[in-house]
């Protein structure tokens, strides 16, 4: 009993995450140029995503935290855009729902730094800020990271990704439906997806 109990807290990401990976939700993607692009986004991040946390004092705040809560955040955009596909349908499809859900945090890929520091007192996080890197609007940076894989964005994308913290959105306007639906998977990831844990 004990041996089997070491082996389970020392589980990764990958044996963690049961089911579909991030990648087969990417080759889901009906739109062959913007699914290649999206694949080599994800190749060249994967490791970030993999070793870096979603949030420094909040949900998925450890290692593959970020990993864990994108591909959370997938399945239940997916799950949701299943459940009200003849509603959603008219606003937008099933790639846009993949795309918002998978770059909908892509700037935390370098947003924080490991803690290199002592642990010391109850403030320490294993994550800081890393302050090294030009500050900006997280909208504008994921902007700027996935047009360098040729990804378009168009208004609803840019909406949805502006508004999905709801009311914790520093920036406020009218959410469109798929900012809705973005909004109610990373609410679903960073509440429900933390209680599985």
């Amino acid at each position: 009993m004990e041996e089997t109990l070491v082996e389970n807290e020392m589980l990764d990401v990958d044996t963690i995450v049961k089911k579909k990976e991030i990648r087969d939700y990417l080759l889901e993607v009906k739109m062959p140029a913007l699914r290649k692009n999206l694949l080599k986004l994800y190749d060249d991040i994967e490791e970030k995503l993999k070793n870096n946390p979603a949030s420094i004092k909040y949900h998925h705040n450890y290692s593959s935290g970020l990993y864990i809560h994108t591909l959370e955040v997938m399945k239940f955009a997916l799950d949701i855009f299943e459940i009200y596909k003849e509603e959603f349908s008219e606003y937008f499809s099933k790639d846009d729902v993949i795309l918002v859900s998978f770059i909908h945090d892509i700037e935390k890929t370098t947003k924080y730094k490991k803690n290199t520091l002592q642990q010391n007192g109850n403030n320490w996080t294993p994550f800081l800020y890393n302050y090294s890197k030009v500050d900006m609007n997280d909208t504008a940076e994921v902007v700027s990271i996935v047009s360098c894989y040729g990804i378009q964005l168009d208004p609803i994308h840019l909406n949805a990704l502006t508004l999905h913290h709801g009311g914790y959105s520093v920036d406020k306007g009218k959410m469109l439906p798929l900012a809705v639906l973005l909004h109610s998977a990373d609410l679903l990831s960073c509440n429900i997806g933390e209680i599985k844990r």
